[in-house]
């Protein structure tokens, strides 16, 4: 770990000194994962450690400095029997053979740190492919035994498409050569320098490993090119690169592709990522026990399929682009992109750092309830949003939440509302009764739930995998008009009773909810499936603790009403081995959650004041604060040409105002004085929800108000 030597002269402050270090030895392979391996005709490194501390595994090959931050460039001379060839990160400058050996001399004038240097040696050949990029092309160099070298133009296939998505992304190449060696191992890749180290097991002429190689090849932009400063922001490094995975699945195969896999990455981050990583866990800050844990894989790229809503495409991809070019050949910490991609947007971030990155868990978003009126052509609906908590500490804010409107013929139309903290009240005015109204029907954003939706026009089971659930169709009686069904599932604890039920505890996890068009033409049950094993990563496991003979299945059809049990519903399965099915003996809109009967034990709504209904929580705090808060009126609303502000009580007070749009960018500011009415320009604002606050005395109003041409 440390090297010391005493000089033979003194030095001072801004000497320099060259120091040679002759070194030699076995070096050591991981007690988990990383290291160096000799392996039948192979000899290579893969360059972090997982079990080590610091995981950074340059130091097992050579003397340096092992951490994400010293960088250098490298000049490689291996010595290797005749017939071997040492494939190295950088370029081939040449090698020169003697009767029994050959040195092979690379070279990598890119900076980079320690653990990225990659060597392997082994009876090589190239697969040599020419990529055409922004700079024209670049060579792929692919070095396996000549035995696998059509596995190799089988699996590497897509290797264009990867490195075109790739520059249009994140921008040019900065590398010398793309190249991938061919290694004995069976546990990855490892993203050297210019010389990707892969399992050979991943190369089998197929393409079920296309999304690998995207991956390992992205870390020349995120983890190469821009380090993580520190393990505990190692999410810039991986997370970006398993959502590279997503978006080379979204190049290649189009958007609902990216969306299916999405969906797959999500539900299995919510089912096992706090199995896997021995709990709840921050992206960021990262216990460097975990550093290379499903957390910080998975959910990173699940957090940044939400930025991506956040900012929109051309945002999102120009910030990256510049956060890149800004940090080149350099390390970056969390507060590093958040600050470049706040200045290149002119979108403040910080809300979606504080809630999806700094803290553990999921926010949850649900609709309580909805009102609806027909005023002439139009319908006016008052929608009460609520956000609950899974795991997390607080409330996320600034949300750009996504709300889809769905008519008779299945299409929606999608309004953003902001939303922060526990309730929001959203009006709309619509022209059109919307048959049913969902929360991001397309899944712009990761939150604490997962769904899926069916067009139903044959008979039998219907499997709602992302829901938990199933529909068992019986009957249609209307084959002209398709059903639509939509299953949620919601992976936190149900509103609990309002009322004490007997000794009844609910499921103290999930519940799910029930939607859709044209119900009344199907008949059926639904099905839902409880498990406390650890098949089921112990979902139940904590509520599930006593005899199943007194579970039942309970129902409501929104917040607005208690929870009571479906008394004619069917249980299946062994009773004594907490795991079977529920089954309704109807399909009906509402919600569904479990309930058990525990001796001596009350569940109630007082226990926990998140599980009080939105409109009931906004009605009080109405109440308390009118006073105190009511400035001013705010008409019309919604407004297309002007809105008017009109003082509640016409004074000399000087109040500075904002206004800003769904993602949190101002469009104006003004002052004014509350002894006339004020009126503001919409004409040329988009339609949409706006924020206007204002501010005066230390204190802060704020308004909704709708623009809608």
């Amino acid at each position: 770990n440390v090297i010391s030597t005493t000089l033979a002269t003194p030095m001072q402050m801004g000497d320099s000194i060259a120091v040679t270090v002759f070194y030699n030895g076995t070096p050591p392979t991981d007690a988990q994962w990383g290291g160096f391996y000799f392996s039948g005709v192979y000899a290579f490194n893969m360059g972090v450690g997982f079990a080590a501390q610091p995981h950074n595994f340059g130091r097992v090959l050579f003397p340096c400095f092992d951490n994400f931050v010293e960088r250098t460039s490298f000049e490689f001379n291996i010595e290797t029997q005749l017939g071997d060839m040492a494939v190295c990160s950088g370029v081939l400058v040449d090698s020169n053979s003697t009767a029994t050996t050959t040195n092979w001399h690379w070279q990598l004038s890119e900076a980079i740190p320690s653990y990225l240097a990659g060597v392997a040696i082994a009876p090589y050949t190239f697969v040599k492919k020419n990529l055409v990029g922004i700079n024209g092309i670049t060579e792929a160099w692919i070095a396996c035994l000549p035995a696998d070298t059509n596995k190799v133009n089988g699996s590497f296939a897509k290797l264009q498409e990867s490195f075109t998505m790739l520059e249009e992304k994140f921008g040019a190449y900065s590398w010398p050569r793309v190249g991938y060696s061919l290694v004995p191992f069976a546990a990855g890749a490892m993203e050297h320098a210019a010389n990707i180290h892969i399992g050979v097991g991943f190369v089998d002429g197929t393409l079920n490993n296309q999304t690998l190689i995207a991956h390992e090849l992205s870390h020349h932009w995120f983890g190469n090119l821009v380090t993580c400063r520190t393990a505990q922001d190692m999410w810039l490094n991986e997370g970006f690169a398993s959502y590279c995975e997503l978006l080379h699945t979204e190049y290649v195969s189009g958007r609902n592709a990216y969306l299916n896999a999405y969906r797959t990455l999500h539900f299995n981050m919510l089912s096992r990522a706090h199995f896997n990583d021995d709990g709840y866990r921050a992206i960021n800050n990262m216990d460097s026990n975990y550093t290379y844990g499903t957390t910080v894989y998975n959910k990173g790229a699940d957090a940044l399929h939400s930025l991506r809503s956040y900012m929109g495409d051309s945002l999102f991809f120009g910030g990256l682009k510049n956060y890149l070019n800004s940090n080149k050949y350099s390390d970056a910490s969390t507060t590093t992109l958040q600050n470049s991609l706040s200045a290149y947007s002119g979108i403040n971030i910080s809300n979606y750092i504080n809630g999806f990155i700094t803290q553990p868990g999921f926010a949850n978003f649900t609709i309580d309830s909805v009102h609806k009126n027909q005023v002439g052509a139009n319908f006016e609906l008052t929608i009460f949003v609520r956000q609950r908590k899974h795991k997390n500490f607080n409330y996320y804010n600034a949300v750009p939440l996504p709300i889809s409107f769905y008519k008779k013929d299945f299409t929606f139309e999608t309004k953003i509302i902001p939303i922060s903290g526990q309730c929001v009240t959203y009006n709309v005015s619509l022209p059109f009764n919307p048959e049913f109204i969902c929360i991001d029907a397309v899944d712009n954003l990761s939150d604490a739930s997962t769904w899926d939706v069916k067009s139903i026009t044959t008979l039998g089971a219907k499997v709602y995998d992302q829901a938990k659930a199933r529909a068992i169709i019986k009957t249609i009686s209307n084959s002209s008009d398709s059903t639509l069904l939509r299953m949620e599932h919601h992976w936190v604890a149900p509103d609990r009773f309002k009322t004490p039920q007997g000794t009844y505890v609910l499921n103290d996890k999930r519940y799910w909810r029930v939607d859709g068009i044209n119900l009344q033409n199907i008949s059926g049950s639904l099905a839902f499936l409880y498990n406390a094993s650890s098949a089921n990563f112990y979902i139940d496991s904590s509520w599930l603790k006593n005899n199943e003979d007194s579970l039942k299945l309970f129902y409501r059809l929104d917040a607005t009403q208690e929870w009571s049990a479906v008394n004619d519903s069917i249980i299946t399965g062994n009773k004594l081995d907490k795991i079977g099915t529920i089954y309704t003996r109807d399909i009906k809109i509402g919600e569904y959650t479990f309930g058990i009967k525990r001796a001596g034990y009350l569940d109630t709504i007082t226990t926990d004041a998140s599980n009080i209904p939105c409109a009931t929580i906004l009605s009080n705090n109405n109440i308390a604060n009118s006073v105190a808060t009511n400035w001013c009126k705010i008409y019309p609303n919604p407004t297309k040409e002007i809105l008017i502000i009109e003082p509640n009580i016409y004074n000399n007070i000087n109040y500075n105002y904002t206004i800003t749009n769904a993602l949190g960018q101002t469009l104006k500011k003004g002052k004014w004085l509350a002894n006339k009415n004020l009126q503001i320009a919409t004409n040329t604002m988009a339609n949409g929800l706006y924020i206007i606050k204002f501010m005066a005395n230390n204190k802060i109003q704020n308004y909704n108000f709708v623009v809608l041409h």
